[in-house]
């Protein structure tokens, strides 16, 4: 039975007239009157909430820009004032703390350096054989002999034949040093199509040329004090506060600041990552046990 159906049924159980079904009295009127109030009242009821809303977004609307905003970006305002105060007062004592930590890091920051010299292999042989230098898959090589030679520096000159197809040679030049790269940086290239017996901290490809009497000619056209400033680089400065610390330190001088002494002279210090790992520690140097005293 269908919606219609059941209305019928319920006026005909009141009494109501009938006109064949298309005329139905309820409290006096028809279900025609009924739609159309009831679609009346919902226009009325759905306008009442299409105004609602305007009214409240209106309102909403007055409340947050004209009531509230102005009085948040005053707040705001106050707000990123204070915060700024606050940044500007951190960033000054901290730059004024960084002053301080500077100044105490002078001396141990010297003290550092002077340990550095210190742990250094005193009479360590810096010489440079030609048998040093290994070609690869054999080829050629010629050595040119020392461009510079001092008990702490030896630069040697080779001709190495490379893989290129015209300028097939290479003028390189090799050093060796008794200083740390930490202490003195040199050039240093990789692919010189040679490898070393021994630890150069000096390789630097010069030029490269067609033939070895090229580069002999074009070596001797060569500014030698201003090839070798290149080479150098800080060594006579970093050579004069080597032998100034020679001087006027020694070992014993920071032992408080020792944690590890070899027989040698080799030594871990409060600075060294080795410093206070536990058990004996083997030297770096000649691989004998240390003593700990820390």
């Amino acid at each position: 039975m269908g919606r219609l159906e059941e209305l019928l049924d319920k006026q005909r159980d009141l009494g109501a007239p009938t006109d064949d079904g298309k005329e139905l009295a309820v409290s006096g009127t028809t279900l025609v009157e009924q739609v159309q109030d009831h679609l009346n009242k919902v226009d009325v009821l759905q306008a009442e909430i299409d105004r609602g809303l305007k009214s409240t977004e209106t309102e909403n609307h007055r409340l947050q820009y004209d009531v509230y905003s102005p009085k948040i970006r005053l707040l705001e305002d106050a707000r990123d004032q204070l915060m700024r105060a606050n940044v500007a007062a951190y960033e000054k004592e901290r730059d004024q703390k960084k002053q301080e930590v500077e100044g105490l890091y002078l001396v141990v920051n010297q003290v550092k350096e002077i340990l550095r010299f210190l742990k250094l292999e005193t009479g360590k042989s810096v010489d440079i054989n030609d048998d040093d230098l290994r070609t690869y898959r054999e080829k050629s090589k010629e050595g040119l002999g020392y461009i510079f030679e001092d008990e702490f520096l030896k630069i040697k000159l080779f001709v190495i034949e490379n893989d290129k197809p015209k300028n097939k040679y290479s003028l390189v030049a090799l050093g060796r040093t008794i200083f740390t790269e930490e202490q003195l940086k040199l050039r240093f290239h990789y692919g010189i199509h040679a490898h070393a017996a021994y630890h150069f901290q000096l390789e630097a490809v010069l030029r490269e040329g067609a033939s070895v009497k090229e580069l002999r000619e074009w070596l001797q056209k060569q500014s030698q004090s201003k090839l070798l400033t290149d080479l150098k680089g800080d060594f006579d400065t970093v050579k004069a506060a080597y032998l100034d610390t020679l001087e006027r330190y020694q070992v014993e001088d920071f032992r408080e600041l020792l944690t590890d002494l070899c027989t040698c002279g080799y030594f871990y210090s409060i600075f060294d990552s080795m410093a206070f790992k536990n058990g004996v520690q083997t030297c770096g140097r000649c691989s004998n046990k240390m003593e700990k005293l820390k």
